[in-house]
């Protein structure tokens, strides 16, 4: 069959939104419990339709379309991808590709028709939105487009529904000689492999399978991996006898018995005639995907099996089959047992020899004791969502959740970001938000960011089940594009509950519409379990505070300075306004012992530690070291003036900024002190670049008063404005 046969003409043009219409079929929603597949393309047309449609996809308080609503607000539409678009006739288009983006521009025109405010969106975008036609549209045309956008593009589907999609465009050649060729197709035009087409499908022919059963009503999306885990499972095929010319489990009653372990149960109980017949209802035996790898290593032991039902619990059959193992281990134990008490009664006799040899034993004896699990998760080389471009940075910011703030905003950030106020406003927690925000689904940077806090050297489950009791919801607009996190402490429903499971913790982190996610499930003894996608972050940022010290975070920062050769500004400057004496500074590592020491004129002979210069020279030294770091990501800095000499405020923050333009960096400062809120307007350089916060706690929330560096220093000379709150005179 010729490759070229499903492909369609297209003409760019643009179109009216009022007759664009929204794809009823579309394979985001196709798994939602209330959706009904429309038959005629005529009813396309209905408003019902295309109203239960837009509900679909924009979600209970618009979720669905909140990261393009804000997109479109912040930088009006950009014709990043073009709405691909079918000709019904009579003026009426179909919308093939880009249905949230219609759904947001239909309810942005709403939000303009009735006063609301729509940002920088262009209302003439509504009467001509940029589109294009496809000629001689048919159903292949209309799923190849779709697959290369969701399947091999950039924005995909969950797993089912690429499952569904693949199913749909083969299902008409099933039966057909040219199905195998079509498969071929398929792949070459979306630019998948065969076997990850063919897995696809053994998965989504299984789900059909179940839900043609007995147990079909209970099927949702989220088990689709563990349908595609059972078809990945060679002795579990050849338990159910799977056909992989039909895609089919031909024996009957192992499949049915398959599908009821994934499903909830109900049982009679056996009762006298004149009595009521009640039932117990059972959970799945079966809650999650990796389960089945532990099935798999029972599947043929009909008494292992058996005792899976009857505990309803995976572990307890894959207990029963490794029976002989469990009796050795505890014939083991008790073993031990009788010995040690042996050598409690012959301890007098022990040479030194014998001594030494109890202690290689002992050594090995605790590495197989469980102990408290660690948390101190090695953080993988995460990859910068923008790459190593020149960026812009953070334009607002929404702290949906996150302690003390609840649907607090940010607008009008500048390079230069000082936030002032009274106590217990939120100032060092709102510098948590925004850098657990860059850091997007990293978990490990949740997780280093208690232990610091808490000045913890490690962490284990039980302190952070104790320190983490706060969901976080961050949202906003980074690079002139919507990004989100949140973080939710949950006990979850898809793992095998050990006896010292204590809770889990997942991260969800939205880029323009792009959502990676990251889960730990946490234990008093056993390892934690963790389950991610790729850890991406929006860029390089450092948090800095004068209560906890980071020093592998120091040592990353000065090595970055060392590699792109900048390092002797820093040096000059604590030189220029410190100490005239210092010469350089270097970092070594002798022994294990790293350390900073500084060649100096006072000592010919040695050079000496950094700590044994003052505080305010080495925060100096950490905080100008992290810019070069950050270059083209941001610096979050707690209280700045700690520790740092009120006379070299004007210098410091002159630094600061000269720094934050050289590497293109956004700061996010915090302070108390007036003096050096008055230092960055009075030192002579980039007002304009400055944008300054007062935080006010009424009535259990957090809002803001905001103003620029140029009226600030206007403000502060002739009324005496006192940004954290107060005003002389």
């Amino acid at each position: 069959m010729n490759k070229t046969t499903d492909r369609a003409e297209s003409t760019k043009t643009s179109r009216n939104l009022k007759n664009l219409y929204l794809d009823p079929d579309n394979y985001r929603f196709v798994d939602h419990k209330d959706y009904k597949k429309i038959k005629d393309k005529k009813n396309v047309l209905d408003g019902k339709v295309q109203q239960r449609t837009r509900n679909f996809i924009s979600g209970r308080n618009r979720e669905g379309v909140k990261d393009l609503l804000s997109s479109f607000k912040a930088n009006g539409f950009l014709e990043v991808d073009v709405i691909q678009l079918e000709d019904l006739g009579n003026n009426n288009y179909l919308v093939l590709e880009g249905n949230r983006r219609v759904a947001a521009l239909k309810i942005l025109k709403e939000d303009y028709e009735n006063g609301l405010d729509i940002g920088k969106l262009n209302p003439e975008t509504f009467k001509k939105v940029p589109s294009f036609i496809h000629e001689n549209e048919n159903d292949s045309t209309h799923r190849i487009i779709m697959g290369l956008k969701h399947i091999s593009g950039n924005k995909k589907w969950p797993a089912i529904n690429q499952a569904q999609l693949i199913y749909d465009y083969l299902k008409p050649y099933w039966s057909d000689e040219t199905y195998y060729q079509k498969e071929i197709n398929l792949c070459e035009s979306l630019g998948i492999t065969k076997a990850k087409l063919r897995s696809s499908q053994r998965a989504y022919y299984l789900i059909l399978q179940y839900k043609e059963s007995d147990y079909g009503d209970q099927f949702s999306s989220d088990m689709y991996y563990t349908f595609a885990e059972i078809t990945k499972r060679p002795n579990i095929k050849k338990w159910m006898k799977w056909n992989d010319n039909r895609y089919h489990g031909d024996n009957e009653e192992n499949t049915l018995r398959l599908f009821s372990w994934l499903s909830q149960r109900e049982e009679q109980d056996e009762v006298e005639d004149d009595e009521i017949n009640d039932s117990k209802k059972y959970p799945p035996i079966i809650t999650k995907y990796r389960e089945i790898q532990d099935l798999a290593k029972f599947i043929d032991n009909k008494e292992a099996l058996l005792v899976m039902e009857e505990e309803n619990s995976v572990a307890q059959g894959l207990l029963a089959s490794g029976s002989k193992e469990q009796e050795s281990y505890e014939k083991s134990i008790k073993v031990i047992a009788e010995h040690i008490g042996n050598l409690d009664r012959l301890k007098d006799l022990f040479s030194y020899d014998d001594i030494e040899e109890l202690q290689k034993i002992n050594k090995n004896f605790t590495k197989i004791l469980p102990s408290d699990s660690s948390l101190d998760i090695q953080s993988e080389n995460p990859s910068l969502a923008f790459g190593r471009s020149t960026i812009k940075h953070f334009s607002s910011i929404e702290i949906e959740q996150y302690k003390l703030f609840k649907n607090f905003e940010l607008e009008k950030l500048n390079r230069i970001n000082i936030f002032a106020g009274f106590n217990n406003t939120g100032k060092t927690t709102l510098l948590e938000a925004i850098y657990l925000l860059t850091k997007q689904n990293n978990i490990s940077a949740y997780f280093e960011m208690i232990k610091l806090r808490n000045k913890m050297t490690t962490l284990n489950s039980k302190s952070l089940s104790l320190y983490l009791n706060e969901n976080l919801k961050v949202s906003a607009i980074f690079n002139e594009t919507p990004t989100s996190v949140s973080l939710e402490k949950l006990e979850s429903v898809n793992i095998d509950k050990k006896d010292d499971y204590i809770a889990s913790y997942e991260v969800v982190a939205t880029l323009d519409g792009i959502s990676l996610n990251n889960i730990v499930h946490t234990f008093t003894q056993n390892p934690l379990q963790r389950y991610y996608d790729k850890i991406e972050i929006l860029c390089n940022s450092v948090f800095k505070s004068p209560y906890f010290y980071n020093q592998q975070e120091v040592i990353s920062t000065h090595s970055k300075n060392v590699e792109l050769k900048v390092f002797n500004l820093v040096v000059e400057f604590l030189k220029d306004h410190i100490d005239t004496n210092i010469n350089n500074i270097e970092f070594t590592e002798i022994e294990n012992i790293k350390r900073f020491l500084v060649d100096t004129e006072k000592f010919k002979d040695r050079s000496v530690p950094i700590t044994s210069y003052g505080e305010g020279l080495q925060r100096i030294f950490e905080i100008a070291l992290s810019f070069a770091y950050c270059k083209n990501g941001v610096l979050l800095i707690d209280e700045l003036e700690t520790a740092i000499h009120y006379s070299l405020l004007l210098d410091f923050t002159k630094f600061i900024q000269e720094l934050a333009r050289q590497f293109n960096v956004q700061v996010f400062i915090t302070s108390h002190s007036k003096e050096c809120i008055d230092a960055f307007v009075q030192n002579g350089v980039y007002n304009d670049e400055i944008s300054a916060y007062l935080l006010e706690s009424k009535e259990n929330k957090i809002s803001t008063k905001n103003v620029g560096g140029d009226r600030l220093k206007y403000l502060t000379e002739n009324i005496g404005l006192d940004i954290r709150g107060n005003q002389n005179g």
